[in-house]
């Protein structure tokens, strides 16, 4: 699904500038386009200031969790001899990111933005928010030797759902000073709260989904969220770029009725090219 939604993006751009959701493309040579594109295509943009918002600008997020496919089974292996290093783990993987960036902003022009500032790392990278993957790793783990049954309380879901709140809540305050429409943040304690505090808000909520019998897990467990779930990642890669341009200029300009119409798109991605497609890769020895 990515493969195709950046190659309709590639081509959307080609025939019309104004589709190009970094807006850059007609400023790049021969030589500039096949490197953006090779970028896109091998899950490597993320690591590029420069680059992150090129083609399907919201696959940045594809590189941070690649980082943690290829890196899971070492990290489980790691974890299954002794538990403990799952609080170690998560340092270690900033230090590398620290090193990383200190070669970074050495050869900033050079390197092309690669690991170009502290600030990038933390906000757009796996060694910078690698806590978020862990507090879901630690869940799963103590998920494995628990033996605590579903009841039917609520309390750790509205916990959860609280914690989350007060985080946003928090991160607005510490960044009312930000530009409106800026897609960095600017204070290094808004980092500390989304990247090591407000994981641990998420993990509470994925708690009381799965121990606790609520009006929410009821919810999520209907036909209908069920299918919105499973066509949630075509709906990720398709929410902003080519499709939403289309839909400004032809269409509505309303949000509402685009995020109809994109849900409904993104159910026909999942029906007719996403899970066929699975199904072959999965019948495959």
């Amino acid at each position: 699904m990515y493969f195709l939604v950046t190659i309709f993006t590639l081509i959307g751009t080609i025939l019309n500038a104004g589709y190009d959701p970094s807006r850059l493309w007609k400023f790049y040579n021969l030589k500039d386009k096949i490197w953006v594109v090779f970028l896109n295509l091998t899950f490597l943009r993320g690591f590029f200031d420069r680059y992150r918002f090129t083609m399907a600008g919201q696959g940045w997020s594809l590189t941070v969790e690649e980082c943690f496919y290829l890196s899971a089974p070492l990290l489980l292996l790691g974890i299954r001899r002794q538990w403990w290093r799952i609080l170690i783990y998560p340092l270690a993987l900033l230090g590398i990111g620290l090193l990383l960036t200190m070669v970074g902003t050495q050869f900033h022009d050079q390197l092309f933005g690669f690991f170009g500032s502290i600030k990038f790392m933390l906000d757009w990278t796996f060694f910078g928010r690698c806590l978020e993957f862990f507090a879901g790793m630690a869940l799963a783990l103590y998920m494995r030797k628990s033996t605590v049954k579903a009841g039917s309380g609520l309390i750790i879901t509205c916990l959860g759902i609280i914690w989350m709140a007060v985080c946003a809540g928090l991160m607005a305050y510490l960044e009312r000073d930000t530009q409106v429409g800026a897609m960095n943040m600017s204070n290094y304690y808004s980092f500390l709260v989304r990247n090591a505090i407000l994981p641990i808000g998420i993990v509470l909520l994925f708690w009381g989904l799965l121990f606790e019998q609520t009006w929410l897990k009821r919810l999520l467990e209907t036909k209908i969220f069920d299918l919105l779930g499973k066509s949630s990642y075509s709906f990720y890669l398709i929410h902003v770029g080519v499709l939403d341009f289309f839909l400004n200029d032809f269409v509505t300009k309303n949000i509402l009725g685009k995020f109809i119409i994109i849900n409904f798109v993104a159910i026909a991605l999942y029906k007719f090219v996403e899970h066929p497609m699975h199904r072959i890769l999965a019948s495959k020895k």
